[in-house]
């Protein structure tokens, strides 16, 4: 998450969703950018530290929640890779939610054993970008990236030189990692997110 007082502006950032790319472009273009909390704090526990970012322009994206566990898995994959390459010793210094995902042998497992363990891979996203009293002013999707992220930047009259190609894959192949019981536990543990924003698998 990331703070701009000067352009009253509070950029919550959910995991997986095209965060980074956000939170870079507009750090290369405002000097005053600041954060309260951790990365991915939800808008609550946020504005619960500093009630008044409650009256600037909150935003925030969402992403296909099917989509997302492939992203989070595959991601898992490559810090798995990196641990063998640097030596188990490095990999021991990590949080518990990366030491406790490097045991999950295959992605079923860590969808259907994950979003039991870990909390934060059974939120909805929905929860991240609302509060009592607050929802996000404008919630962007990975899957239009570049428009809505023009759209946030222009509103703050920032430039949008740099953004990338909309999600062009979207990767589209998330759905070859589902079987059925996968698909369904997705479907229930982010039921408010397929609820509010439509998706499908």
């Amino acid at each position: 998450m990331i703070i701009s007082d000067s352009h009253r502006m509070l950029f919550v950032h959910v995991q997986k969703t095209g965060g980074v790319t956000m939170t870079n472009l507009i750090k290369s273009q405002v000097d005053d950018v600041r954060s309260n909390q951790k990365r991915h704090a939800p808008l609550r526990r946020i504005l619960k530290k500093e009630p008044a970012l409650t009256h600037y322009w909150i935003f925030g994206y969402v992403r296909n929640p099917w989509d997302r566990m492939v992203s989070w898995w595959s991601m898992i994959e490559n810090w798995r890779d990196w641990s063998d390459r640097k030596g188990i010793e490095t990999s021991e210094r990590w949080n518990p939610f990366w030491r406790g995902s490097m045991e999950y042998d295959s992605f079923s497992d860590f969808v259907l054993r994950g979003t039991d363990d870990f909390p934060r891979l059974r939120r909805p996203q929905i929860d991240y970008l609302t509060a009592p009293g607050r929802r996000a002013d404008f919630i962007g999707r990975t899957e239009n990236l570049t428009a809505d992220s023009r759209f946030a930047l222009e509103h703050f009259g920032l430039s949008t030189e740099g953004l990338g190609h909309d999600n062009k894959s979207k990767r589209e192949g998330y759905r070859e990692y589902y079987d059925d019981a996968t698909r369904k536990r997705v479907a229930d543990v982010f039921a408010k997110d397929v609820t509010e924003f439509g998706y499908e698998f």
